[in-house]
């Protein structure tokens, strides 16, 4: 997905909210913002927004020397999901459909989200899971086709709090036997997963845990393929089936050329727009 013109505001609200939450003094906003600004006049408009998203974060980090200005808000995120978690579980145990129950739950974890500017309350979003026709049927028949021939899934993260909503998911791919690989940042973005984060909600002991981006120094809210290690790169082309996580991954990797598994809330208007979805609603999109 390429990048537009109405991403320009959203970098710069983006960068002002991270430069708000890395400093208090007002002088090292202004600079973050006029950084950002100069960056953005020479930006390409062919490539997708996390690869913008990459170097702004990139420039607010070095002038806040901040490495990671979400860390509260991350952690935050993790520790209220966590304690969701044990009811969040009794919804699928109970569900007449586990597995889309899971599904379900997995795509309304990604509206713990700080980088869009539409944001959702989660007990609602929650309670709209709870309803049978908020997701294709079609997919939905897709993903159940692809789950049952496969034996290796590559399972593309998206952000923190969300892990615990994934896990649920994840377990019940484990408990089908599935092989998996759970995908994560190299380095702070946003409130992305990292490995650390990762290996705290337990997910090592049901996946293994790789930073999809790993030997860079830098990360963007999406996985780039020409910024990807060899390993994930290897495992996208011989896995069987891949299932992405949120808008970033959406717009780094809905180009790609093979079958993947979108699993998202449009937030954006361009991404919802993009994906022929309305904004807020739980997407499970078939591409490739």
């Amino acid at each position: 997905m390429k990048t537009y013109l109405d991403c320009i505001p959203c970098f710069i609200s983006q960068a002002l909210e991270a430069a708000r939450m890395s400093s208090e003094k007002e002088e090292i906003h202004r600079k973050v913002i006029y950084e950002v600004m100069r960056y953005l006049e020479r930006v390409s408009f062919n490539g997708p927004p996390p690869k913008t998203s990459r170097e702004v974060h990139h420039i607010i980090r070095k002038i806040t020397g901040l490495k990671d200005p979400y860390k509260k808000v991350k952690d935050q995120a993790n520790k209220t999901a966590e304690k969701l978690y044990p009811i969040l579980k009794k919804m699928v145990i109970e569900s007449e459909d586990p597995l889309l129950m899971a599904v379900k739950l997995a795509i309304v974890g990604n509206v713990i989200d700080f980088g869009t500017t539409n944001r959702f309350n989660i007990d609602d979003m929650i309670k709209i899971s709870l309803k049978h026709e908020n997701i294709s049927n079609t997919a939905y028949r897709s993903f159940l086709n692809a789950l049952d021939k496969a034996k290796t899934v590559l399972y593309v993260a998206d952000n923190c709090g969300e892990v615990f909503f994934d896990k649920l998911l994840l377990e019940e791919l484990y408990d089908r036997n599935k092989k998996i690989t759970y995908v994560v940042r190299a380095n702070p973005i946003i409130n992305d997963v990292t490995i650390e984060d990762a290996r705290n909600a337990g997910i090592d002991k049901i996946a293994e845990i790789i930073a999809g981006d790993a030997g860079n120094d830098k990360s963007s809210p999406g996985i780039l393929l020409e910024y990807a290690s060899p390993v994930f790169l290897e495992k996208l082309g011989t896995y069987d089936m891949v299932i992405s996580k949120g808008q970033g991954n959406y717009e780094s990797l809905s180009d790609v050329k093979r079958k993947i598994f979108f699993l998202l809330v449009a937030k954006c208007p361009l991404v919802a727009k993009d994906i022929k979805e309305e904004i807020g609603k739980l997407v499970l999109r078939v591409k490739g």
